[in-house]
């Protein structure tokens, strides 16, 4: 597999687990301070609210990462490089930096690190 094909991977993979360890701190707290029944949670309903919610949080990010790209690139806090201008490269001055280097690896553009371009 290319190096960007791992990336766009492990980029939805860690956004969906950390949705998922949302979802999971808010049924553990149902449970404890709620008095919820156990049951409740182990039904195939709760299973697709489940699923949806974590679809619902990785498509969420993806488009808060895709905003906070077109603001930084139109702000001029990111910029593409290279000889045939595919890479990215994010000022550290940026914002947004770490929303805009997830669409990046969302997307599989190249991302250039700041201090190989100087700038």
């Amino acid at each position: 597999m290319k190096q960007t094909t791992v990336e766009m991977i492990r980029a939805h993979v860690v956004t969906a687990s950390v949705a998922a360890t949302a979802i999971d701190v808010a049924v553990v707290s149902l449970l404890f301070f709620c008095k919820f029944p156990e049951s409740m949670f182990e039904t195939a309903s709760f299973r697709v609210l489940t699923f949806t919610l974590l679809l619902a949080a990785v498509l969420a990010t993806r488009h808060a990462a895709h905003i906070a790209f077109r603001a930084a690139i139109r702000r001029r806090h990111a910029r593409f490089v290279g000889p045939r201008e595919d890479a990215v490269c994010v000022s550290s001055l940026c914002p947004a930096r770490r929303l805009v280097i997830l669409h990046l690896h969302f997307t599989g553009m190249p991302y250039v690190p700041v201090n190989r371009t100087g700038w």
